[in-house]
């Protein structure tokens, strides 16, 4: 039943965890705007309480990531998502890009020496 806990995904799961851990200030961060405005009883189990929720559930989701991981094809597959979200905007700012453009090819602005006046 519990097969896949072997050492190597132990260790794994316990590394990913730490480093989770470790990157996780700005955690800190939100929970302490959000009990910033509470009364002091109120603020310390919210700040309590959210410390709690935020290493649950990162837990939680390293333990879930390391098991999707497993899925053969599933990083390919995000991958090749990933490919075709890059195209889709590279090819969005291309067009900004032209709509832009003077009537020569040109950014407005560059690559003409500016008029005299008058």
């Amino acid at each position: 039943m519990f097969d896949f806990l072997t050492a190597d995904v132990l260790t794994a799961l316990v590394q990913v965890v730490l480093i989770d851990l470790v990157l996780a200030g700005d955690n800190a961060v939100v929970i302490g705007l959000a009990a910033a405005g509470l009364p002091q009883g109120q603020r310390t189990k919210a700040i309590l309480i959210g410390i709690i929720a935020a290493t649950v559930l990162r837990i939680a989701f390293a333990g879930v990531t390391t098991q999707l991981l497993q899925i053969v094809g599933l990083l390919l597959a995000g991958g090749i998502l990933l490919l075709w979200v890059c195209w889709k905007m590279w090819r969005e700012l291309r067009l900004l890009a032209d709509d832009h453009a003077g009537p020569d090819g040109t950014a407005a602005g560059e690559g003409r020496a500016p008029r005299a006046p008058g």
